[in-house]
């Protein structure tokens, strides 16, 4: 039987263990936590279940948090996501945040409710990034963008505002509300723009998007 957990990567002893208790009650999660990445105890072989591990990112200049992050990992990115929390606005984490394929960022003072929302939507398979970055980053992306790249891709009108909708972290219901089509609809749409771009999940076409549209 799968049983999905959650690591805690931080050195804060007693700010663990609130967070651990708060936590466990509001997503019924395996919730544990360890020093440093390096501490990481390992899936077990044939196990199907999947974890989150949550990073630390209080006092950790940018250089340096990519640097531990780095530091003794061996993680199966098919089984094990990561998530950065106690993140200062304005520190240009996100960009590289999406570019390193972390599903998500809690920022410092964040409500706890936040949290459990944040978590649960990750072990769904979506990204946890405000509205506000992803639409940030994309506007910063497009000055640079290749054009050739871009033409090479026969996108309609339609699948780039889908395609735009997806990577700011919309849910097909949402993008079908939003754009008064139906969710059959917007799930073909879906499909037919995974194809043409050459991707197979949400994260990989928000990574595509950030690059080309």
């Amino acid at each position: 039987m799968s049983k999905n957990s959650v690591q805690i990567v931080s050195r804060n002893t007693l700010q663990n263990e609130l967070f651990i208790s708060f936590l466990e009650k509001e997503t019924g999660l395996e919730i544990s936590s360890c020093p440093t990445l390096g501490d990481l105890p390992n899936i077990e072989e044939g196990s199907d279940s999947k974890q989150l591990i949550l990073f630390d990112c209080m006092g950790l200049e940018l250089d340096q948090l990519w640097t531990k992050f780095g530091v003794g990992t061996n993680l199966n990115p098919a089984r094990t996501f990561t998530a950065l929390f106690n993140v200062e606005r304005g520190t240009r984490i996100e960009r590289e945040s999406v570019e390193r394929s972390v599903r998500g960022v809690f920022y410092l003072n964040e409500p706890l409710e936040i949290f459990s929302k944040g978590i649960q939507s990750i072990f769904r398979g979506e990204l946890w990034y405000s509205r506000r970055t992803v639409s940030k980053l994309l506007l910063e992306s497009r000055s640079s963008l290749k054009s050739a790249a871009r033409a090479a891709v026969p996108l309609t009108a339609r699948e780039r505002q889908i395609l735009v909708e997806i990577s700011s972290g919309a849910p097909n219901q949402e993008i079908a509300d939003d754009l008064f089509i139906s969710l059959h609809t917007v799930k073909t749409h879906i499909y037919n723009i995974y194809k043409k771009i050459n991707v197979s999940n949400r994260l990989q076409a928000t990574l595509w998007v950030a690059k080309y549209l």
